[in-house]
């Protein structure tokens, strides 16, 4: 299954926090969620709120929730809203 994985700023994060969150290196298990497929399309949003946008493969809503767990240290001053997707609207 794909979800949407939409960042926002946690409550009281200034947008100097989130620029520097963001121009770190990736960590190197996020690195390995790319490698292997499951992390992709990795964009950043611009403007007053800066974040990000990615595609996320999980085999379920629990297992995806389950991998932003185990990442939530690694998330600093964000938040993520995960929302699944399908690429063809017709199809359930």
């Amino acid at each position: 299954m794909l979800f949407m994985l939409i960042s926002r700023a946690k409550a009281g994060a200034k947008r100097e926090q989130l620029v520097e969150h963001l121009t770190r290196q990736v960590h190197s298990e996020t690195w390995d969620l790319i490698r292997h497929g499951q992390l992709t399309h990795l964009l950043f949003k611009t403007g007053d709120e800066p974040g990000f946008f990615a595609v996320l493969n999980a085999g379920s809503l629990a297992e995806a929730k389950a991998m932003l767990d185990a990442a939530s240290q690694r998330l600093g001053p964000f938040e993520i809203d995960i929302e699944p997707v399908k690429q063809f609207p017709h199809f359930d």
